[in-house]
Parts: C-alpha cells; sequence; structure tokens
C-alpha cells in the first residue's frame, strides 16, 4: 500500500510515490495533521492506527497550535502530554504561534 497519488498536493515537499507507510509513518501522519483533506483524514484513520496517530501528535513538532487542539480534542489527548504545545518547547524553537 502507498499514499495515494491524490494526495500529492497535501505533501509538497516530498514525492508521493517515493514514500513507504511504514518507513515513513511518523512523517506521513505528521503532514496529514497539518495538511488535510477529510478524504485524507479517513484514508489515514484506515491505514495507521489511533494509536499511531496519537504518538505523533504528541511528538510532532511541525504542527500549528490550531491543528495540534483540534487533533487532541478529537482524540482525547491532554494538551500536557503534547510537546509542541509545552512552555519549555515553545521557548527553545522559533514559532509562527501568537499567544496571549
Amino acid at each position: 500500500m502507498s499514499v495515494p497519488d491524490s494526495y500529492q498536493f497535501l505533501f509538497p515537499s516530498s514525492p508521493v510515490d517515493a514514500l513507504e507507510i511504514q518507513r515513513d509513518k511518523t512523517y506521513i501522519i505528521e503532514t496529514l495533521l497539518k495538511n488535510s483533506s477529510l478524504d485524507a483524514w479517513q484514508w489515514m484513520s484506515r491505514v495507521d492506527t489511533k494509536n499511531d496517530i496519537i504518538v505523533v501528535l504528541k511528538i510532532a513538532t511541525n504542527l500549528r497550535k490550531k491543528d495540534v487542539l483540534l487533533w487532541s480534542n478529537l482524540y482525547n489527548v491532554p494538551e500536557s502530554e503534547i510537546a509542541c504545545l509545552q512552555t519549555t518547547f515553545r521557548s527553545g524553537h522559533k514559532s509562527s504561534w501568537v499567544y496571549s
């Protein structure tokens, strides 16, 4: 099984035909958490386990805050368990997130 060619627009920096589902699992999930369509999310949910998606959500570094909050609510993952939402993570990385 491979990433469908119709999802190429979601992977602007990688040709989907070069991706391998198991080898590139973390990259594929993180990319689809960041750049997803309903169809792509449904495909990801069929290909990857809920646990695989949650693990990537917790360690992802390239997600926007609004995306993280959506997925954390959908998968019932406490914000305290998501690395990129933690103050120590944000202070060590440049970010375009706006905090109040």
